[in-house]
């Protein structure tokens, strides 16, 4: 078996509503443009990958320029052997794509390869990666920063839907801030976890202050605190940390001394040597690892084991995934006994509309992963638009 047709799909996907950050974290949006990979095999197996929540600033290339380096790089590829044929293409994507594009595209060949690959063994993904440790994988619903009356009402629909875990994203109105927290602890309760997610709005002692705020208002964990580490410099210039990941380690560290709540702290974007400074260090309490930015699904599970050696809980992030990246996160988190924070995989409830079917619900707070061989999903054709094909 070896892989003779690679097919790139641009789809454009519209948000449930229009979707804001901290200024540090990155873009408001009103919609999410993904390429969907699709590698076909000379026996008829078709598997799919997802480059998720592509930006304008990452200048991309086109579907079908991307489709002229991956071609040679993928035809004739055993997907039996994705290892190697990822490894390959890992290596050889050009070293002038933006960081965070490269991750992804990396993190969709492999996604792909292991779709192939569960579909010649007629396996789920997750068998692939180490068997099911667990049936479903809890959710954290992520609401973004919108009016506290907006905020009510979401976080009620999702109580109603019987999610008890709940991420706000913070850091661009401190007043306001402390407001949505106030609302949603009413709502949700004493009893549910409540995570705070500044995309590294504050400088070091303003973190501390205002995490102790929030904390005594009901906010159980702070995710990303400090500038040195904000989401926007974790996508486009990861480098700054990968240079001295000691300094930012030891920052987040003094803050984690510092504060009652617990802190969260990204990992993926990152080479490995930040994630080894942060448990040396002790600077936090949870990896958040978004699979599709560490590149590929066996390097997810590396930071997640590395985090379990250290006895440090893993939840896995989000960038807003189709539902192929979502399935795919699914069967990472139910094969991986690490992940026992409640993840971020909020794409089936954030976009309106997917070009997989079955589309992915959430039971009472949680995902499952797809049932059928590989990741589970098939791509619905009339609903992408083919731009590059080879």
């Amino acid at each position: 078996m070896h892989i003779c047709h690679i097919r790139i799909y641009s789809v454009a996907v519209p948000r449930v509503y229009h979707t804001r950050v901290a200024p540090t974290g990155g873009h408001s949006k009103n919609a999410s443009r993904y390429y969907i990979l699709e590698l076909e095999t000379n026996t008829g197996l078709r598997g799919l990958g997802e480059i998720s929540d592509l930006e304008e600033a990452w200048q991309a290339p086109s579907p079908e320029t991307l489709c002229e380096t991956l071609t040679p790089l993928l035809a004739g590829a055993d997907p039996r052997k994705r290892l190697v044929a990822w490894e390959r293409v890992a290596e050889a994507l050009p070293a002038g794509y933006h960081p965070e594009f490269r991750r992804l595209v990396s993190a969709a060949v492999e996604m792909a390869l292991i779709d192939l690959a569960g579909k010649y063994y007629n396996a789920p993904a997750h068998a692939l990666l180490g068997s099911q440790y667990r049936d479903a994988l809890p959710i954290s619903w992520v609401a973004y920063i919108r009016s506290a009356d907006e905020l009510a009402e979401e976080i009620q629909e999702k109580v109603n839907a019987g999610f008890t875990a709940f991420k706000l994203k913070v850091g661009a109105d401190f007043d306001l801030d402390c407001e949505r927290v106030r609302v949603c602890r009413r709502i949700v309760g004493p009893d549910a976890y409540l995570k705070a997610d500044a995309s590294g709005a504050w400088e070091e002692q303003e973190a501390i202050e205002r995490i102790r705020e929030l904390a005594a208002l009901g906010v159980d964990a702070v995710e990303t605190p400090i500038q040195c580490v904000a989401r926007k410099i974790a996508k486009d210039h990861p480098e700054q940390v990968n240079a001295d990941p000691d300094a930012a380690a030891l920052a987040l560290a003094r803050v984690r001394t510092a504060v009652p709540a617990a802190l969260i702290e990204h990992v993926a974007d990152f080479d490995d040597s930040f994630a080894l400074a942060l448990l040396h260090h002790r600077a936090v309490d949870a990896f958040n690892v978004a699979p599709v930015q560490a590149g590929s699904l066996h390097r997810a599970q590396r930071l997640s084991q590395l985090a379990a050696a250290a006895g440090v809980p893993v939840l896995l992030g989000s960038t807003v995934e189709l539902g192929i990246g979502t399935a795919a996160a699914v069967h990472l988190g139910v094969a991986t006994k690490a992940v026992c924070v409640p993840s971020d995989l909020v794409g089936p409830g954030l976009l309106a509309s997917d070009v997989v079917a079955p589309r992915l619900t959430y039971q009472q707070g949680c995902l499952h992963a797809p049932s059928g061989p590989g990741l589970g999903v098939e791509l619905i054709p009339e609903l992408t638009e083919q731009k590059g094909t080879a």
